[in-house]
């Protein structure tokens, strides 16, 4: 799938459910990099049956849907959408970028892209996400793109904050 960025022209999106085992094991690499895992709620490595068992899971499943980010034919990272809701209308959004291959601009590009899709795939109002406070290029990245603090919990002795961003309404809404 492509999407159309604002300031990055065509980005392609490559569902989990569709990628080569080449790929899967890409993935699986950059999720296990250090500094991802230390910013995941669960830091353990995942293991490659577990990982293709994960994204085997993932047929189907119109609750989660996870993309492989690639731009001018690097692999800028990871994009996911889980918990999607369309009775509430909501869906809980995360990312990662690619550690392994420093793609300039990396984190604007999964945003845009992950709001590209957002806006036109979607049919849902509101997405949060859950950021250590100590992540401060992350939360920064989110307020720039439009996100704000609607709560913060405690966990293992460090603040943990939800964002949240809201479609605009339209016409069709009202």
């Amino acid at each position: 799938m492509i999407v159309d960025t604002q300031s990055f022209g065509k980005v392609k999106l490559l569902n989990f459910t569709t990628l080569s085992y080449e790929s899967e094991m890409q993935i699986l690499e950059m999720r296990n990099h250090p500094k991802v895992r230390a910013q995941m709620h669960s830091q353990d490595i995942i293991d490659e049956h577990s990982h293709l068992k994960f994204i085997e899971s993932l047929q189907n499943n119109a609750e989660k849907q996870y993309f492989m980010v690639e731009y001018r034919q690097s692999i800028v990272g990871v994009i996911y959408f889980t918990d999607i809701d369309q009775t509430k209308q909501s869906a809980v959004f995360g990312v990662y970028a690619n550690l392994y291959e420093k793609v300039d601009k990396a984190g604007s590009i999964l945003m845009e892209s992950a709001l590209a899709f957002f806006d036109s795939c979607m049919e849902l109002k509101v997405i949060s996400l859950e950021v250590y406070e100590s992540n401060t290029i992350a939360v920064n990245l989110y307020i720039k793109f439009g996100f704000s603090v609607v709560d913060s919990f405690d966990q293992n002795g460090e603040k943990v904050m939800t964002m949240q961003l809201t479609k605009p309404s339209t016409k069709n809404d009202l």
